[in-house]
This record gives structure tokens, sequence and C-alpha cells, in this order.
């Protein structure tokens, strides 16, 4: 018990919260069971806190499940991504008026070069047809478009309202 970094274990958060609380319990029952004759009240608050382990270890199971089935993970939109024809800041994208990431930053990957990019979706522009996403030249670039690529098939992920994505 003297070898272990407490601090490291702890840094691990709940899992390593509940192999400290595993060791803990299986250090109390050894050294009841080392007694001759066991307290009764100690085997009872044991086995409460032996209880309240087993509790945070379905925790530690089953977080990453919940959050997997009940939590939005970020969907993957393919669209087709031109040079503007409106003037364009660099880092700024203009979008379809009946979009829902309007206001909002994308993360943009050109399919072909593999190569991402972050922009807000700030400006609007009308869309007859399929949606689409207006980008400035140096944006264009940064994809690794040529000087005769005038537009490519990009996937989109939409960042949360209020959020930026950390590249």
């Amino acid at each position: 018990m003297e070898n272990f970094n407490i601090v490291e274990i702890l840094k691990l958060g709940l899992p390593g919260l509940v192999f400290l609380l595993s060791l803990f319990s299986f250090k109390l029952l050894s050294k009841e069971q080392e007694k001759s004759v066991p307290n009764e009240n100690m085997l009872c608050s044991i086995k409460i806190f032996m209880m309240i382990n087993v509790f945070l270890s379905i925790m530690t199971i089953s977080a990453p499940l919940i959050d997997q089935k009940f939590f939005v993970k970020e969907k993957i939109i393919n669209v087709e991504a031109t040079l503007g024809s409106i003037a364009m800041e660099k880092g700024n994208a203009a979008v379809c008026y009946n979009v829902p990431y309007g206001n909002r930053y994308l993360l943009i990957k050109d399919i072909k070069t593999g190569r991402l990019i972050q922009v807000f979706a700030s400006k609007p522009i009308p869309c007859e047809r399929e949606e689409h996403i207006s980008l400035s030249d140096e944006d264009a670039s940064m994809l690794g478009w040529d000087s005769t690529a005038s537009a490519s098939e990009v996937e989109v992920v939409v960042a949360p309202a209020g959020c930026k994505f950390t590249i």
C-alpha cells in the first residue's frame, strides 16, 4: 500500500477511485480476518463500503455506454464547397440560408486531399438546389486546392452552438 502513488491513481478519475476503494476493502477484510473473533460492527461497515464500491464500479462501466447511446455525437455532412463568389475573409464561410449550422464553427475536411480547416459560417447565401459552402481563396488553398480547382466535395462537422473546435 505504501508503494502506491495515490495522487497518480486518482488522476485516472472514477476508475482510479474505484480501484483505491477496492484496495481499501481488501485491506479491511484482511485485517478483520486476522482477528480470532471478528467484530460484527466492523464487518457491517465493510459490507456497506463494498456495496458503495460495487455501485461505483457499475457506474464506471456503464458511463461510456450511456454516453454512446443517449448523447448526440458529431454528424458528418457531405457538402460541395466552392470558391467564394462574394468577398470572403479567411476563416469565414458562406452557407445556405436553410441549413441548421449557420452562425457556427465548422470543421471542413477535403475528401481528396484529407486536409482540415475550421471556418465560421458567418454569411448566408441563397441556394436553389443542394446545399453548399462558399470558401475564401485562402481557406481553399489551405485545403490543398490548386489554382484550377473551384469546387470540391468536403465533409463537414458542426461544432455545438457557442463552441469552437481545437485543432
